[in-house]
């Protein structure tokens, strides 16, 4: 007597329902790679964003000096004196390769020249010699720009005569 399992058919159903299992528990495999690949990219981005945010948070200075010293510069410090320290101050603030910018407005003489309107305001390298110090004298805030960049900066703010105030900004990011 033969029973239904005994069947061609039968057999036939038994291996494609075992093989149907091992697609499936394939496929599940599959899925849960998939899944780890995608958490260790999740971790290794979000790894990656914190230590840029990290990078950011320790390179980022926004220091104001009102007594003592900072950036080659003292505090009571005249102008003349501050003057002649500021191309070394600089110089050793700048690194190797930068430039100090001033902002300086065209008048209606050097707006022709430099193909401007009047009153424009332009970035300059700062020479700081001696025959400039009369437009550094007349002003009570010098501002200078590290490779023309308002991102990183140094500012000397004078009270009278004397240097009153120091302060330095630099990011290496912009903020929207």
């Amino acid at each position: 007597m033969t029973t239904v399992l005994d069947s061609p058919e039968a057999a036939l159903l038994i291996v494609l329902s075992s093989k149907m299992n091992k697609l499936k528990n394939m496929n599940m495999n599959y899925r849960k790679i998939i899944v780890k690949i995608f958490a260790c990219s999740a971790v290794a981005a979000a790894l990656l964003i914190t230590a840029y945010m990290g990078y950011l948070w320790f390179t980022y200075i926004d220091e104001t000096v009102t007594f003592g010293h900072a950036y080659g510069f003292s505090i009571g410090d005249d102008k003349l004196t501050a003057y002649k320290k500021a191309p070394e101050a600089l110089a050793d603030l700048e690194g190797h390769g930068s430039t100090a910018y001033i902002e300086v407005k065209a008048d209606v003489v050097s707006a022709k020249l430099l193909a401007v309107r009047p009153n424009y305001t332009l970035m300059v390298e700062a020479i700081l010699h001696d025959v400039g110090y009369p437009m550094f004298k007349e002003k009570n805030q010098w501002n200078f720009y590290i490779n023309g960049s308002y991102f990183n900066m140094l500012s000397l703010k004078f009270c009278g005569d004397s240097l009153c105030e120091i302060y330095r900004h630099r990011k290496y990011f912009e903020l929207p």
